[in-house]
C-alpha cells in the first residue's frame, strides 16, 4: 500500500519513520524550512536526532500526495478543513482512504475531524488512528499501543494489516465518536493537570483530576452519539485511559508541561507569554475552547474543561481555576 502523510511536524514524521520499514512513504509538508531540513540532512526540524529513511519521499506539492492508496492527515485540527479542501481542488479519488491522526474539535464549527472529512471529502472513507503515542518514542520505535477505528469492517482490516509494525499493539474499534472524544478531551484534562503539578498540589489531587476527566468524557461521548450505548472497551482502552495516563502524567507531553509552566507562574496574565515560546502547536489550547461551546450547545456540565476555557480565555485567576479544579 502506497501512504501519504499529510503533516511534517514530530507525529507526522514519527509516524513516517514508523512505517517506513514496510511502505514507501510520502510526507508533505508545507513548511520550506522542515522541507529543506529533511532534503538536507534526512532529519526533519521538528523532530531532531531521529534519521527519516530514504523510503520516505519529502514534497512541498499537496498535488504530489494525492497517487496513495491511503492518506493520512496529522495536521493540527484547526488547519484539517483547509488541507481537506486543497484535496478536492487537487481531485482526490474516492477510493482514497482518509486516516485522521490528528486530535480537537474544530472552533468555528464545533465538528469532530471526521465530521470535518464528511463535509469535504464525502466519498471518501475514513479511519482514524489514536493512542497513547509520543512522537520521540515512536521514531525510536519502542512499544506502543494504538487504536484504529472505522465503520467500514473491510477496508478496517486491511488498515490494520497495513499499519501493523512488530513494536505496536494495535486495536480495531468500530467507535469512531467515542475515540476522537477521548483523543480531544485529554489534551484539556493535560493542561489541567499540569497546573496541579506546576502548583505542587500532590499526587493525590493529580489522581483525583484524571478520575473526574474521565466522567466528563463520558458526558460528551453520551451527548454525541445520543444514547446510553457507550462503548466501555473505548472508555478503558488505549484510546481513552491509555492516552489519559500518558499525557497527564509526562511532562513530555506538550499539554501537560503548557499546564505545569502555568501553574508554576504567579500570574496569569503569563498565559500568552507561555503559548508564544512554545514550538510546538498546543492543541489543548484551541480544544479547550472548543470544548466549552460544545458543552453549552449540548447542555452539558463539563467543569475541568470550563475551567480551563476561563483561565485561558477570561483571565480567571490561577486560584479561582484550581478551587474548580481540586473540589
Amino acid at each position: 500500500m502506497k501512504i501519504s502523510i499529510l503533516g511534517a511536524g514530530a507525529w507526522g514524521t514519527a509516524i513516517a519513520i514508523s512505517l517506513s520499514d514496510k511502505q514507501d512513504i510520502t510526507l508533505w509538508t508545507r513548511n520550506k524550512t522542515t522541507f529543506e531540513s529533511i532534503s538536507r540532512t534526512r532529519e526533519s526540524d521538528k523532530l531532531l536526532g531521529y534519521r527519516i529513511s530514504d523510503n520516505v519521499s519529502v514534497k512541498l506539492a499537496i498535488e504530489a500526495t494525492i497517487n496513495a492508496s491511503a492518506i493520512i492527515l496529522a495536521v493540527p485540527t484547526q488547519s484539517l478543513r483547509e488541507v481537506c479542501q486543497q484535496l478536492r481542488d487537487c481531485n482526490l479519488k474516492q477510493d482514497v482512504a482518509i486516516i485522521l491522526a490528528c486530535k480537537g474539535i474544530e472552533k468555528s464549527t464545533l465538528k469532530l475531524p471526521n465530521e470535518i472529512v464528511n463535509e469535504v471529502l464525502p466519498n471518501n472513507c475514513i479511519a482514524i488512528f489514536s493512542g497513547p503515542s509520543f512522537a520521540m518514542e515512536v521514531a525510536k520505535k519502542l512499544p506502543y499501543s494504538m487504536v484504529l477505528a472505522c465503520q467500514n469492517d473491510i477496508l478496517g482490516s486491511k488498515l490494520m494489516s497495513e499499519l501493523q509494525q512488530e513494536n505496536i499493539k494495535l486495536y480495531f474499534s468500530n467507535d469512531v465518536i467515542g475515540v476522537q472524544v477521548c483523543a480531544a478531551l485529554k489534551n484539556v484534562f493535560a493542561i489541567a493537570c499540569g497546573i496541579i503539578l506546576g502548583k505542587k498540589l500532590g499526587f493525590n489531587a493529580h489522581a483525583a483530576l484524571i478520575t473526574k476527566s474521565i466522567n466528563e468524557v463520558r458526558a460528551l461521548y453520551l451527548a454525541k452519539i445520543g444514547n446510553s450505548n457507550v462503548n466501555m472497551d473505548t472508555l478503558l482502552g488505549p484510546a481513552c485511559l491509555g492516552d489519559l495516563i500518558m499525557t497527564c502524567t509526562s511532562l513530555n507531553s506538550r499539554n501537560l508541561s503548557f499546564g505545569f509552566k502555568i501553574g508554576s507562574s504567579n500570574n496569569s496574565s503569563d498565559i500568552q507569554q507561555i503559548l508564544s515560546k512554545s514550538k510546538s502547536v498546543i492543541e489543548g489550547f484551541s480544544t479547550a475552547q472548543s470544548a466549552f461551546y460544545l458543552a453549552e450547545k449540548l447542555k452539558i456540565k463539563m467543569s475541568i474543561c470550563e475551567a480551563v476555557y476561563r483561565l485561558l480565555y477570561e483571565n480567571a485567576s490561577i486560584e479561582d481555576t484550581i478551587s474548580v479544579l481540586v473540589n
